[in-house]
């Protein structure tokens, strides 16, 4: 860790002398498609992946937003409406496939599960998600499921002895705004 500092001295009429600081974490920039991922919550702090996914969904450059249809029958057939869809309408998806027997070290899976299990208070902000591997665009987030090995979280020796995760893990995130 680097340590930056900066010191100045200025005259405010006649006001007593007061000295004030500020701690700032300063992260480095991360151009897309260059990046493995990055979660920030505002309780636990900021999680760079150690493995960026194997695929994602709904996602390529910016938030990829489907059109809703509506259909309603009538007396003389049906009644068709289709209009552009909504941000907040889009769950993303995250797959780690454990592609050649590994997805991801078990520290990744663990804040995975810290970030999920962890819901913030809309009133309070969003968990950010910087899908930094497909663009460079960020949103505001909502946790809503954290599968490994297909339904729950399924962790076997792998995860204690090699800090390997050998199963599909999938992170589903409900969006509501570009951050």
């Amino acid at each position: 860790m680097t340590t930056l500092s900066s010191s100045a001295s200025f005259t405010i009429a006649d006001a007593a002398a007061q000295a004030a600081s500020a701690t700032l974490t300063v992260l480095p920039a991360v151009a897309a498609p260059s990046g493995f991922g990055r979660l920030i919550h505002p309780t636990l702090g900021t999680f760079d992946y150690q493995v960026k996914p194997d695929e994602w969904v709904n996602v390529d450059g910016d938030a990829i937003i489907a059109p809703v249809w509506s259909s309603t029958r009538t007396l003389g057939g049906a009644a068709n409406a289709l209009w552009s869809g909504y941000l907040r309408d889009v769950v993303c998806e995250e797959r780690w496939n454990a592609a050649g027997g590994l997805a991801m070290p078990a520290s990744q899976l663990r804040m995975l599960i810290a970030v999920w299990s962890n819901p913030v208070d809309p009133a309070n902000g969003y968990v950010l998600w910087y899908p930094n591997y497909a663009t460079a665009v960020g949103f505001k987030v909502i946790p809503v499921d954290l599968t490994c090995g297909g339904k729950g979280i399924a962790l076997d020796w792998m995860a204690n002895l090699e800090n390997l995760i050998d199963h599909p893990v999938v992170l589903q995130l409900r969006l509501v705004d570009r951050a």
